[in-house]
């Protein structure tokens, strides 16, 4: 199953989410992708992010931000979005594709909680949002891998 992960830039938000399950995914069962709806590529995950990251055991260091494409939500399973605007977006870009965009927080607790944007915040903003996103991609993954890898 391939899981992408989505935000505004993909230096913040999304390379935290996926880097956070990647570490959660210990056998690996999972592709797990990021990407941003509005990204200046190729640009590092922010500093702040690699930081809060490696705190928590999580190597994001390498990760370079990249435009999302048609191809990249046409080979994805499931596209989690890191608010309703971002999924909005999506659904009005790429309408045959709804079925599977959701916002993290909509699917991992059936909200409308959008998770909060650390940009340009100093690394205790960063340190909120990685345990807000820690804490709702523990409950995707919960939710996927209780129903056998299935979305």
């Amino acid at each position: 199953m391939n899981i992408m992960f989505v935000c505004t830039g993909n230096t913040c938000r999304s390379p935290m989410a996926g880097g956070l399950f990647q570490s959660i995914d210990a056998e690996g069962g999972f592709e797990v992708s990021t990407a941003g709806i509005s990204t200046h590529t190729p640009s590092p995950a922010s500093e702040n992010a690699v930081t809060v990251m490696a705190e928590m055991g999580v190597d994001i260091s390498d990760h370079e931000s990249r435009q999302i494409t048609k191809e990249h939500i046409a080979d994805a399973d499931l596209i989690l979005t890191m608010t309703s605007g971002h999924r909005n977006v999506l659904v009005d870009l790429f309408p045959q594709y709804s079925d599977k965009i959701f916002s993290l927080c909509e699917y991992a607790y059936g909200t409308d909680d959008d998770v909060s944007d650390p940009y340009g915040g100093d690394v205790d903003v960063y340190r909120h949002c990685a345990t807000q996103l820690k804490d709702a991609v523990s409950a995707v993954y919960d939710k996927i891998t209780s129903k056998g890898g299935t979305v």
